[in-house]
């Protein structure tokens, strides 16, 4: 972290215990923010990914914010962004503070994406507008992730200077 945390950002979350418990813990903080209540970003709702692969009861979008890719490809758990799983919802309420930078970003792919970049804590919250028929329906929650080293924050400081937005 480059320097002092905000005093509306939650404190870590506890990942210790079996996974059994930690995914529990973790389910029940991502249900509390994002299924039970309603957040909203530039006042449209913020939706996830709601798809289950097969019988696992946990979605897509709640597995984005707790795992990583590996080198194969295969999602596996990221405590250091587990941890910070509260960080995500608190950033979407909190970004039009001076702590967020908030940014439009033209990926290569053509998407734009917004970049809710907590940049004082190396903590981003990615999200996407979901437009239908030329109308904005909502932002989609792709990920949130701490910037793990020089380097990433670096690619994160080019995109915020290539910014569309």
């Amino acid at each position: 972290m480059s320097g002092t945390s905000p005093k509306w950002l939650p404190e870590l979350l506890d990942t210790n215990g079996s996974w059994h418990e930690i995914l529990d813990r973790l389910y029940s903080v991502f249900e509390e923010d994002f299924k039970n209540s309603k957040p909203t970003f530039d006042g449209l709702p913020v939706w996830w990914d709601r798809r289950q692969d097969g019988g696992d009861p946990h979605e897509e979008g709640f597995w984005h914010l707790i795992t990583k890719d590996d080198e194969k490809g295969d999602r596996v758990p990221d405590f250091p962004r587990a941890q910070r799983l509260k960080w995500c919802r608190a950033v979407i309420d909190n970004c039009s503070t001076s702590d967020v930078m908030a940014f439009d970003y033209a990926e290569g792919s053509g998407k734009v994406r917004t970049y809710l970049w907590l940049y004082q804590c190396d903590y981003v919250v990615i999200l996407e507008k979901v437009v239908r028929r030329g109308k904005a329906l909502a932002f989609m929650l792709l990920t949130a992730f701490p910037l793990d080293g020089a380097s990433r924050r670096r690619a994160m400081q080019r995109k915020y200077e290539n910014r569309v937005s």
